[in-house]
């Protein structure tokens, strides 16, 4: 039946996208556990709050320094091989953890074989799925990333119930067997040929001589029809004239400019995340109730990813981008300001961050995906990636220096609504164009019901 074909058609082209949600929320719900895990990595060996945070500083440091070249492996060898080896590593890094008998084990496995696994996992299922889902981008993403979402919000709750019973090491062995559970799903990740949306083909550069229809393979824009594409911007002297040279595209002030907004959102998104539940417990809300609304915020996280991608396909990265800013900050504000009397205000402010933090995430990769597309995105995402660990790296350890001379955690979030204006920046000045915004707007008024 015609209905049947186009069913199964629907349900082949959304394969991709629902392995890469099952794998990013297997990587990402252990090692987001790190703040339940950090007491207790401290208690049994008898080490300072600094000492105890090393593991996740070697975490995000190792990622930063590997992502470009775990970027350029993207577009040299087959994605489901490295997304299988990221895999390997994720399991024999918490199989490590669990044996620890000192803090330098527990900084080897997070700093080397868990960094490694999860940035093969994050780098890999950004490219798959932008090569895939071409001007569709912002939902697919979207979609995607919801995975780590979820499985954080999942994990949160599990974990502080089981790592006081279990205990550290046996909560370590068990991730290690749930690493093995993505395998398969790589295979549905990496399966399939590519969707390219309606309207995602673009010319090429004046004077390339690109055929009618066929994708450009240096910068552009698939998700903003008309505005000036990246692949025009004036070539920074002595690089090469061709749209897709490497470092024609590195060398460029967008990309510049792109990348600090990046090193903004890791400064929002770690410094939030890793300090929002021991400040809440500091302003005396129970530390039961502050898991729970960690884990409300990953919720809301994953409404974000998917809304919010989805919304920037239609509307534009930058209108949609600046909307889910301001609610990022009136939600971090709220965390701040919340404590053991105004838990309804904890409870809201956590759930538009998450809301607001998830929609930035997505509409930020995809518009890396709209602007430096091509046989290079793995490499340009891969420099790119550095600049979330950088950003996490920063604020964690100003935000320890500033704590233990101020006893407060305020000064985090200060760091954080600087970021989010470099990021709101750095999205206007750079991000994809897209004209006709209240064409659209009044196209989707014009359907509503009356």
């Amino acid at each position: 039946m015609p209905g049947f074909r186009v069913s199964r058609r629907d349900l082949a082209l959304s394969v991709p996208v629902l392995g890469a949600f099952v794998v990013g929320a297997i990587a990402y719900a252990p090692l987001y556990c790190f703040p339940l895990f950090a007491p207790q990595f401290e208690s049994t060996f008898h080490t300072s709050r600094e000492l105890g945070q090393m593991p996740w500083t070697m975490f995000l440091l190792v990622s930063a320094l590997a992502s470009p070249l775990l970027g350029r492996a993207y577009d040299v060898f087959a994605d489901r091989t490295l997304l299988l080896v990221g895999t390997l590593l994720l399991a024999a890094g918490w199989a490590v953890a669990s044996m620890a008998t000192d803090v330098a084990f527990l900084i080897a496995a997070y700093g080397a074989l868990l960094a490694l696994g999860l940035q093969l996992i994050f780098v890999g299922t950004t490219t798959v799925i932008a090569r895939r889902y071409a001007g569709a981008t912002g939902l697919a993403l979207g979609v995607a990333y919801a995975g780590p979402g979820i499985g954080v919000a999942l994990a949160l709750p599990l974990a502080a119930g089981l790592i006081p019973q279990l205990g550290w090491r046996s909560a370590a062995v068990g991730f290690a067997g749930l690493s093995l559970v993505a395998l398969p799903f790589v295979w549905l990740m990496t399966s399939g040929s590519a969707v390219v949306a309606r309207g995602a083909a673009t010319k090429g550069a004046p004077g390339e001589g690109a055929a009618k229809g066929a994708t450009t393979r240096g910068l552009h824009e698939t998700a903003a029809p008309g505005a000036i594409a990246a692949s025009q911007e004036q070539v920074p002297p002595g690089s090469r004239t061709r749209p897709d040279a490497l470092r024609r595209t590195l060398r460029t002030r967008r990309f510049l400019i792109l990348l600090v907004g990046a090193v903004g959102i890791g400064c929002i998104d770690e410094g939030i995340f890793q300090t929002s539940s021991r400040h809440a417990i500091g302003q005396g809300i129970d530390a039961g109730f502050a898991a729970t609304l960690l884990a409300l915020q990953c919720y809301a996280y994953v409404a974000g990813q998917v809304v919010g991608g989805g919304l920037s396909d239609r509307f534009g990265r930058r209108y949609i981008g600046l909307l889910c800013a301001g609610l990022v900050a009136i939600g971090a504000t709220a965390i701040f300001a919340s404590n053991g009397s105004l838990l309804a205000l904890a409870v809201a402010g956590n759930a538009l961050y998450g809301f607001g933090i998830g929609a930035t995430i997505a509409i930020r990769s995809a518009a890396f995906s709209d602007v430096f597309g091509g046989h290079n995105f793995g490499a340009i995402f891969g420099v790119i990636a550095v600049a979330y660990p950088a950003g996490g790296i920063i604020v964690m350890n100003s935000g320890g220096i500033l704590y233990d001379r101020f006893g407060s955690y305020w000064p985090v979030y200060g760091i954080a609504m600087v970021s989010l204006l470099a990021w709101s920046a750095a999205l206007v000045v750079a991000g994809p164009r897209r004209h006709g915004f209240r064409k659209r707007l009044r196209s989707a008024r014009a359907r509503l019901p009356v």
